[in-house]
């Protein structure tokens, strides 16, 4: 390869990089071990690891501790689902089509859109795609993204697109909401979309009233990046009238395992159903008349034409989309939604009890939230924190940064928290803010 390139050695390759992020040479750590020293002291390095089995989750932010039936965990490790393999051949693969065929018809409900595609890589990665849709739809170059959205998901949307010469703009929120006149302040005949959250990084529920009409006047598109337990309460992107939708699965029957893998659902009305990236199955009849499931519209996607397909995405996150449609027909419509109310109320009991402790100040006061909250405290964000954890509760994400101070933190409670939990921490937050273990 170096000779290909006319260079001689990996250092000229790699010269045009920075040197102060390449890492120094590193020693082995020491001398070969066997078998069983390696596993024991991986399990050693695991145990350092404080999981939601060992403390009490009131954390959130993308990241959601939701009850799952074991059933689902037994269903999806049969050998059947698990494989990697894409199921080009539907004559080999009626089973897994089938159960994929049902995904996009749950999830394409859950959401109150015409359709969904077959998964893709996370929620980020679906959000961003989706702008890209935006763009190539419009031919327009300035993104407005919610202020509202989760900082990460922006960073991911900032990396798809700045290649592109697509600009990013955020659209400030007004006490934890983004009211149309700020939106109206921003759109022009340059912008492709904006993109909005169910709920809010901060957990707040938006009002999109007007917001569909507004964008259309300038022939923008609506997005709307939703977390799927909270459609089960909230108006979904469908009944807003949103042109394309996008979420994080992790939340339907997926473990937290320290941040992945996740599952990114995208779902879109009609008119964009040749221009999403990612699967798509559909349902047909073979030529004997009996109903079938083969992968449709291929035209748009990579491995029939690379040069033109709507996306590089190649695989898709198909186990854990089967993951997902076996927790949803475990619990029914009627089961989220009890779980949906259920997390609701734990997070409100939870936020009531914060904002009776001296120095604790609630943000977003008087709008509603789903199940996540941010306060300000009296004292540093991750020493509370730490003193929390060793009390054995994983305590709100500390939140740093302009204009948020070192105090800030993002609470979360979902329906597995009891009324015992909720005591206990806070207790343990009294009594850290009243002088205990405060370090």
């Amino acid at each position: 390869m170096l000779g290909f390139l006319g260079l001689t050695s990996l250092e000229e390759l790699v010269r045009h990089y920075p040197t102060d992020r390449t890492f120094p040479s590193l020693p082995l750590a020491g001398e070969g071990m066997t078998e069983r020293e390696v596993l024991a002291e991986l399990r050693g390095l695991a145990a350092k690891n404080a999981g939601s089995s060992k403390v009490v989750v009131f954390r959130g932010a993308g990241a959601y501790d939701h009850f799952i039936p074991e059933a689902v965990h037994a269903l999806v490790g049969r050998g059947e689902f698990l494989t990697s393999y894409t199921p080009y051949q539907p004559e080999a693969s009626q089973g897994l089509l089938q159960a994929i065929f049902e995904f996009q018809t749950a999830i394409s409900r859950l959401f109150g859109m015409d359709l969904s595609n077959a998964s893709l890589y996370d929620g980020a990665t679906a959000a961003a795609e989706a702008c890209l849709v935006a763009v190539r739809h419009t031919g327009r170059s300035i993104l407005l993204v919610s202020e509202g959205m989760d900082p990460s998901v922006i960073e991911v949307i900032r990396t798809y697109t700045e290649g592109l010469g697509v600009r990013l703009r955020l659209v400030p929120l007004t006490e934890g909401r983004t009211r149309i006149e700020t939106l109206r302040e921003h759109l022009s005949s340059e912008v492709a979309g904006f993109l909005g959250a169910i709920p809010t990084f901060w957990g707040t529920v938006e009002d999109f009233s007007g917001f569909r009409e507004a964008l259309s006047a300038e022939g923008a598109l609506f997005l709307l990046h939703a977390n799927p337990h909270a459609l089960a309460l909230l108006r979904t992107p469908g009944e807003w009238g949103a042109d394309l939708a996008t979420g994080e699965g992790q939340p339907l029957g997926i473990s937290l395992s320290a941040g992945g893998p996740y599952l990114g659902l995208m779902t879109a009305s009609r008119t964009f159903m040749r221009k999403i990236p990612g699967r798509l199955v559909g349902q047909t009849v073979d030529q004997e008349g009996r109903r079938a499931y083969v992968l449709t519209l291929q035209a748009r996607e990579q491995h029939i034409r690379r040069e033109k397909a709507n996306s590089n995405i190649c695989s898709n996150e198909t186990l854990l989309s089967i993951a997902a449609t076996i927790y949803l027909s475990l619990l029914g419509p009627r089961g989220l939604y009890e779980a949906a109310a259920a997390s609701h109320q734990n997070a409100m009991t939870l936020r009531r009890g914060l904002g009776e402790i001296p120095g604790i100040r609630l943000l977003h006061e008087g709008v509603p939230h789903f199940h996540e909250f941010a306060v300000d405290l009296p004292m540093d964000a991750r020493t509370f924190s730490h003193n929390l954890l060793e009390r054995g509760y994983l305590g709100g994400l500390p939140l740093s940064g302009p204009g948020r101070g070192e105090n800030r933190m993002l609470w979360c409670a979902t329906e597995i928290r009891t009324d015992e939990e909720i005591r206990g921490v806070l207790a343990a937050a009294k009594e850290i803010l009243a002088g205990g273990n405060r370090r």
